[in-house]
């Protein structure tokens, strides 16, 4: 395994949900982890995580998915983007906001003051759907990114052509894909051609360095154009300290399936060649919770105690995610699951971070990882 180099209190109790939600499991026995709903700024810590804690927010974008991994020496956002028509970037970018400072400039970025320029070290885009990047090309706009994953897999949309030239542009960031490098360091998508100067190629196995006590490895990324883009999600192990974090994006078994059939595709692949690895204690939940995804063989080699699903109201096909058969599988596991689904339809809060039209920003979850 290649090890890459990269640049790199008493954890909150959980809250309690509104009295008309189904209470969410909370843990017992060792309770390192734990999480409280984040439905305003004022409930997102602003100073990074102590030194060996470490934070995880399950941003709610709506139908989509953001997920911000926090340590006292680093920061890593991965996939922002949303389906929904009332859903705007500017809700990611409130979001980073409260957690890591206004950076920026001009209204994109939210007016931060005069000045203000914050770092993401790396960006780990899962695949080249619209959900799962729309919001990207605007954090990268507002904020120093310092590395970018991915996969190489080229989609020839105008939300992708808008990434690849913020990308190309970005001061002092090295795009990373398990693609060959091309010789004259350009990508072309939609008639348009991108050079990006530091580009790098990574591997299946590879070790990135995040901070003290923390790295992530990649499990799975295919750079080739197979019909399904979600094949080519990058699955990535996030080690934080003692606690194990596995990120999936859509990687799928299939077809849509009772979750007792057999896994296949990306699930059967990270069984066969990473069955130890795909072992942690928080997954986040495949393609939103469709049952394209979530065999019972795949979560049962994971075996989360908790589970991140990130939906919305946008029907995938002719089905409102996520199904309730996964659900009831992760059920059946005793798997705490934390949604950003639950109040799309009526959401009590006002002054959520991003605006109050749209359905997400009502359900935004944060993960305490104590040492």
């Amino acid at each position: 395994m290649a090890l890459i180099a990269a640049c790199g209190g008493r954890a909150p109790q959980p809250t309690t949900p509104p009295p008309s939600q189904p209470p969410i499991p909370q843990p017992t026995g060792d309770r390192h982890i734990t999480w409280q709903r984040a439905e305003t700024a004022d409930a997102v810590p602003h100073a990074p995580p102590a030194a060996g804690s470490y934070r995880v927010h399950l941003i709610d974008v709506g139908t989509g998915l953001a997920i911000l991994i926090q340590g006292a020496d680093f920061t890593m956002l991965y996939d922002a983007g949303t389906n929904d028509r009332d859903e705007k970037p500017s809700r990611v970018i409130a979001y980073l906001a409260a957690a890591l400072g206004p950076s920026g400039d001009g209204e994109l970025c939210g007016d931060p003051p005069a000045g203000a320029s914050r770092a993401i070290d790396h960006i780990v885009l899962s695949h080249p759907h619209f959900d799962h990047a729309s919001a990207l090309d605007t954090v990268l706009h507002c904020y120093e990114v310092k590395q970018f994953w991915d996969s190489g897999r080229v989609n020839a949309t105008v939300f992708y052509r808008e990434l690849m030239s913020a990308v190309s542009t970005e001061p002092g960031l090295t795009y990373h894909t398990a693609a060959d490098v091309p010789g004259d360091h350009t990508v072309a998508v939609k008639d348009s051609s991108f050079r990006i100067p530091a580009w790098q190629r990574f591997s299946e196995g590879d070790a990135v360095q995040l901070g003290e006590g923390a790295r992530f490895t990649i499990l799975h990324a295919e750079p080739k154009a197979v019909k399904d883009v979600n094949e080519n999600s990058v699955v990535v192990l996030v080690e934080l300290g003692r606690t194990r974090l596995l990120l999936v994006g859509d990687a799928p078994s299939g077809t849509r399936l009772d979750p007792s059939y057999p896994a296949g595709e990306v699930e059967a692949f990270l069984i066969d060649h990473h069955a130890a690895d795909i072992r942690a204690d928080i997954l986040q939940v495949g393609h939103h919770g469709s049952k394209t995804s979530s065999r019972r063989a795949f979560l049962e080699a994971v075996a989360p105690s908790l589970a991140l699903l990130s939906s919305g109201p946008r029907i995938y096909g002719k089905t409102v995610l996520p199904d309730a058969e996964v659900i009831e599988e992760l059920a059946r596991l005793h798997t705490a699951v934390l949604r950003t689904d639950e109040r799309d339809a009526d959401c009590p809060v006002h002054g959520r971070m991003g605006g109050d039209h749209g359905p997400g920003g009502c359900d935004s979850w944060i993960i305490t990882i104590a040492p």
